[in-house]
């Protein structure tokens, strides 16, 4: 059955973005042995699960792209959950294998977990990933903390959540790729 992995950079100090959804604290720790775990773990999924604002901040990007992850972006489906969208051309960005949700995220997981697929990846958005992972619906967390400390920012989880660790991959760059499940 398929997985449903959330992959997201974050902080020292537990924070996924700045306040404002800034993510610049990353770029400066990311190297070329960050960028090939990434693409190996975006490559092990074919469907994401989006929301509005995170599917437009990417619709405008990865199309255009010419990064080693846009293929593998682009050709995914990607499932957007919005509460005030009714089309995905409101949104004035078209982005190929787009589609709005018809279901709650919960009966969406469901139904896509059945099919046959690849993993499916919820790639940040600090809100829409954050309940995600309270419906209890995350399979496997990736996640590449980076040494740095923001002090506040928008969190992955604002409650208890005992993980276990599945495997760990230290970089050059003092960044830390951990692989986690729930326990």
């Amino acid at each position: 059955m398929r997985k449903v992995v959330v992959g997201m950079a974050v902080s020292l100090d537990g924070f996924v973005a700045t306040v404002d959804g800034g993510l610049d604290w990353v770029f400066p720790h990311m190297d070329a042995d960050i960028r090939r775990w990434i693409v190996g773990s975006v490559g092990q999924t074919d469907t994401q699960l989006l929301g509005r604002v995170n599917y437009v901040e990417q619709a405008m990007y990865w199309p255009g792209s010419d990064e080693e992850l846009a293929p593998l972006i682009n050709s995914a489906a990607k499932i957007v959950f919005s509460a005030t969208l009714t089309d995905l051309a409101q949104t004035g960005q078209a982005w190929e294998n787009s589609r709005l949700a018809t279901l709650g995220v919960g009966a969406e997981v469901a139904r896509l977990k059945s099919q046959p697929g690849k993993d499916i990846l919820v790639p940040g958005g600090a809100r829409f990933a954050r309940d995600v992972v309270r419906q209890g619906l995350v399979d496997e967390y990736r996640l590449i903390v980076y040494p740095v400390a923001l002090g506040h920012g928008l969190a992955l989880f604002d409650r208890p959540c005992v993980l276990r660790c599945l495997a760990s991959t230290l970089f050059a760059t003092g960044a830390v790729a951990l692989t986690y499940a729930p326990a």
